[in-house]
């Protein structure tokens, strides 16, 4: 499990390179959500490693083993987040190529960038749970959910309390049925390992980007986009509809929340084998 600290832009990111495969082959590039860290992928990189392919995943900036920077007004656009990304697959592997990425909520959104940015350095592109390939307008401005969030983020610091964590866990995974109280139980500790200056910088990239105009620059017939049917973040009917114009893949997960991999992670494994494998679909799967 070769760890690597990639020095970008004031930011010291703690990256991990795993799997037995040639090291010549394009790894898997994997991006976690807002407030998670790398191990909400941990039972897909196993499903990954074990089917042969090769992966990098890192901490975000202020998350868990990535420290936020030490300029404590830095911001970074969600360009600047995808370029970095980029640039760590060079630093980590000594060229740009991936076989894909896969990206989650806000993660879900750069992995659709990255495929803007770069077409020709990535097979395919695996994007969960995207809020939307612009801002939502409910999350802009000094009234909208990611400031009434980082509110409570500066109240539970005065405080010592989680309740932005337990919020966040329960907006993740609702519901009372045994995988999604397991699912909450996984993530909270992930929740914990969040500073407030990298909630912050995150939560600003995410409510300041807009690629409407930009969508035909998707690779064609590369992408694989997914959100659970219980997810109350994602816009399932916009999300289909940018499948739809990029010839890509689209499903919607029965039953899980916004982070399907760490709430069905067997389910969400195999769809990702699969479109790695050469899976095609024609229609919108239910």
């Amino acid at each position: 499990m070769p760890q690597k600290i990639v020095g970008l832009d004031g930011i010291k990111y703690y990256t991990l390179l795993e799997g037995s495969g040639p090291r010549e082959e394009p790894p898997v590039l994997l991006c976690h959500a807002l407030m998670s860290n790398l191990h909400m992928y941990d039972d897909t990189v196993k499903a990954l490693n074990g089917a042969g392919y090769n992966t990098i995943r890192f901490d975000h900036i202020g998350h868990n083993k990535t420290p936020p920077p030490e300029d404590e007004d830095v911001r970074y656009h969600m360009d600047d987040i995808t370029r970095h990304m980029h640039a760590i697959v060079e630093a980590v592997t000594g060229q740009p190529e991936i076989k894909a990425v896969i990206g989650c909520s806000i993660g879900g959104v750069l992995a659709l960038r990255y495929g803007m940015l770069y077409p020709n350095e990535v097979d395919q592109i695996i994007s969960v749970a995207a809020p939307g390939i612009a801002t939502p307008e409910k999350a802009k401005g000094p009234e909208g959910l990611w400031a009434k969030r980082i509110e409570q983020f500066e109240e539970d610091a005065r405080t010592g309390e989680d309740e932005l964590c337990q919020q966040t866990v329960q907006r993740w995974f609702p519901g009372d049925k045994l995988q999604d109280r397991a699912a909450r139980e996984r993530a909270l500790p992930m929740n914990k390992t969040v500073t407030l200056q990298g909630y912050k910088i995150l939560a600003d990239a995410i409510r300041g980007y807009d690629y409407t105009s930009e969508v035909s620059r998707i690779p064609k017939s590369r992408a694989f986009i997914i959100c659970g049917s219980e997810d109350p973040a994602a816009d399932a009917k916009q999300l289909e509809e940018i499948a739809s114009k990029v010839g890509g893949v689209w499903l919607e997960m029965p039953g899980a929340g916004h982070l399907p991999m760490l709430h069905y992670p067997k389910e969400f494994n195999g769809y990702a084998l699969k479109h790695l494998g050469g899976w095609v679909a024609h229609s919108a799967q239910k």
